[in-house]
């Protein structure tokens, strides 16, 4: 006997029991698939800005420097030199190198027009060159807030946080104002020695990523004349062709320097990032497991009333010879074509949904008109077949009971019931 188009026909003797079923299925998988897909574009929101606008994929680093960052990462500095960067452009899947210096500094700013004393901060500064460090952090190009973005690699320019530019009152200057007043940026070489220069406020950004003010950019020949580190750097940032076989490219950078250099790929530098994801991921899995439960309850009610209403067409059929695995296989197709059907529909509907909002983007803006953040969704096609299988096997599942109830029933006492 040919059970499929029987199961089919038995869900269609009570349309709108199974409409009900069928729209509970689709919103519940429908809410899934939209809910991962800004799980994921929210999560790649967040990577993009972190890597490719501030870390960037990898950080090549002299042997030992990690562990030391917090005591005195000057001295584990690396010669900057045309045959290291060149060792590094040509690993394969490095599309870009930018030589760096990350260094504690402090920034005074001149005393005001009225005697007023000048503010001081403390801030985490990264010297790059501004002509090879969009390519490998481009994301920062589009942080500006105000002003402009540094330019040559000796220029006394200074880009900060907007928010820590406002706490200390600094403003941006123009290239024609005088050097007396410009803050001046303070701090100690290898040796302990402070030292420090008049440096210009370019332009300020929006709040980084980590959600640390305290951050500022100037040019690498401003670091370098500050900290005596002339030719010298202490990492080097890469970026690679495709984010995600990024741990290849770190293995294949690491044979390719040797021992005396570590490689790091961004979520070795920031695990936290990384583990954040995993989190969302687990409660998404709570929360995926309880929805499904919740909506597969009512699939188990629609086939108790089911069986409840076919007591004497069950009897009937165990009394022609019908197997009672035949009648429990019955009942299993039914919930599957059921989940088959609800699944496909809320999976197709979910992904529309998803395909649509990725296509325009979700826009977050924020205090800074120039910070607005957008999320693009996205779901993969494993996913959404995942989901619709998850929803076709639940269903079958969830009709488990029902159907060995109805097997259980002997057909004398099925034939007399009323």
């Amino acid at each position: 006997m040919r059970l499929l188009p029987l199961a089919t026909r038995n869900l269609l003797r009570n349309p709108r029991r199974t409409a009900i079923s069928l729209a509970a299925l689709v919103v519940g998988v429908g809410a899934l698939v939209g809910l991962r897909g800004f799980i994921n574009g929210q999560q790649r929101a967040v990577l993009e800005n972190i890597v490719l606008g501030q870390v960037g994929a990898l950080q090549v680093h002299r042997a030992g420097y990690l562990a030391n960052v917090q005591a005195s990462p000057l001295t584990l500095d690396l010669e900057d030199s045309a045959a290291l960067r060149a060792r590094l452009a040509g690993v394969a899947g490095v599309t870009g190198v930018a030589p760096r210096i990350v260094f504690g500094s402090m920034l005074s700013l001149p005393d005001g027009a009225e005697g007023e004393a000048g503010r001081t901060g403390y801030l985490l500064v990264t010297a790059y060159e501004p002509e090879l460090e969009p390519r490998v952090t481009p994301r920062r190009l589009t942080w500006l807030v105000a002003g402009e973005h540094l330019s040559g690699t000796d220029a006394p320019g200074l880009l900060l946080d907007a928010d820590m530019a406002r706490s200390l009152g600094a403003q941006v200057r123009g290239a024609r104002t005088e050097p007396d007043t410009w803050p001046a940026l303070l701090a100690a070489d290898r040796e302990g020695v402070l030292n420090g220069e008049a440096v210009r406020l370019t332009g300020t950004l929006v709040g980084a990523p980590l959600g640390d003010q305290r951050q500022g950019y100037v040019p690498l020949g401003t670091a370098q004349r500050v900290l005596r580190m002339e030719g010298r750097v202490t990492e080097y940032a890469l970026s690679v062709e495709d984010l995600g076989e990024v741990h290849a490219v770190r293995d294949a950078a690491r044979a390719a320097l040797g021992p005396g250099y570590e490689v790091h790929a961004w979520d070795d530098v920031l695990p936290f990032v990384a583990q954040l994801a995993r989190h969302q991921d687990f409660v998404f899995a709570v929360i995926t497991a309880v929805f499904l439960v919740t909506v597969l309850l009512g699939v188990v009610n629609v086939m108790l009333m089911n069986v409840l209403e076919r007591v004497r067409e069950i009897g009937t059929l165990l009394a022609v010879g019908l197997k009672r695995r035949h009648v429990v296989s019955l009942f299993l197709l039914e919930g599957a074509v059921l989940g088959l059907l609800g699944g496909g529909l809320g999976a197709a509907v979910g992904w529309g949904a998803t395909w649509w909002l990725g296509r325009h983007g979700i826009h977050l803006p924020s205090s800074d008109a120039a910070s607005e953040s957008v999320i693009r969704p996205f779901v993969s096609a494993g996913y959404v077949a995942r989901a619709v299988g998850l929803a076709t096997v639940g269903a079958a599942l969830a009709a488990l009971w029902p159907a060995w109830r109805a097997a259980q029933l002997r057909p004398v006492e099925a034939l007399a019931h009323v």
